[in-house]
């Protein structure tokens, strides 16, 4: 398999292949390894800072998400 420029290729396991092409077919429409992985960093990112804000930080961002939530526009198909 040739990479790009941008690219490396990474050891793991069939087990944790598999899981993430699972994951990435149900829970993210068919996306690539790539794409998968790169939603997992990003979850563990968010968690990460959720984790490292005191009470205080995250009432505010609480009361903002609410704030955001309640002038969403509902979407229907």
């Amino acid at each position: 398999m040739r990479t790009g420029a941008d690219e490396t290729t990474i050891r793991v396991t069939k087990k944790n292949r598999d899981a993430l092409a699972s994951i990435a077919q149900t829970e993210l429409g068919g996306a690539s390894l790539d794409e998968a992985l790169r939603s997992v960093i990003f979850e563990h990112q968010t968690r990460a800072a959720f984790a490292r804000m005191n009470a205080s930080q995250l009432a505010d961002y609480q009361a903002e998400a609410q704030q955001l939530a309640d002038i969403d526009p509902q979407v229907t198909e």
